[in-house]
């Protein structure tokens, strides 16, 4: 009976936050976020803390996806002629796309790896906990790597740098 409370005030919650963005109307949007803010503590009730808060911060995405797909408008698509250019093989740019491709999903894993693995290791950590550790965190800097080089003027030093840490790495690992 709580769940089914919460779900209804976090459903008129959306929908008065979308009534006061449609006129501008600030008793709705305070009436919105009191409603919405009020179903938090009625799932964490029914719940449980862990399930309650990640329901509370989950429902009100698929609620605006709803509102969504009922204002949803499908028009017939236009009909556009297009002039199309014939393609033509430049083996230069696939040999240079290619090479990004390994760079950034091959290499730049290895050298993320190896970077968090060694530092986890000096870390005073447990063996579960630098795992689940390495689980979370080997992605977030293989991202970081990948983003550097991405927008990074000269790409010499990021690749330098993945080089250069890969390698100690790689010292302090096996050796």
């Amino acid at each position: 009976m709580i769940l089914l409370l919460a779900i209804a005030l976090g459903l008129i919650g959306s929908y008065l936050l979308y009534i006061s963005w449609k006129q501008n109307n600030r008793f709705a949007a305070l009436a919105g976020w009191v409603s919405l803010f009020v179903t938090v503590p009625l799932l964490v009730m029914d719940l449980g803390p862990e399930f309650g808060t990640v329901f509370a911060l989950g429902l009100p995405a698929l609620y605006v996806w709803l509102g969504i797909l009922r204002e949803q408008k499908t028009q017939p698509p236009k009909h556009i002629d297009r002039q199309y250019k014939k393609t033509q093989f430049n083996g230069k740019k696939l040999l240079k796309n290619s090479g990004y491709i390994v760079y950034h999903l091959i290499l730049l894993m290895l050298v993320s790896s190896l970077l968090v693995i060694a530092a986890l290791d000096l870390l005073p950590l447990e063996r579960p906990n630098q795992l689940a550790a390495g689980v979370i965190i080997i992605p977030l800097v293989w991202s970081g790597l990948s983003f550097w080089h991405l927008a990074s003027s000269k790409t010499r030093t990021p690749l330098l740098f993945s080089a250069f840490v890969s390698l100690a790495s790689s010292i302090y690992l096996f050796v």
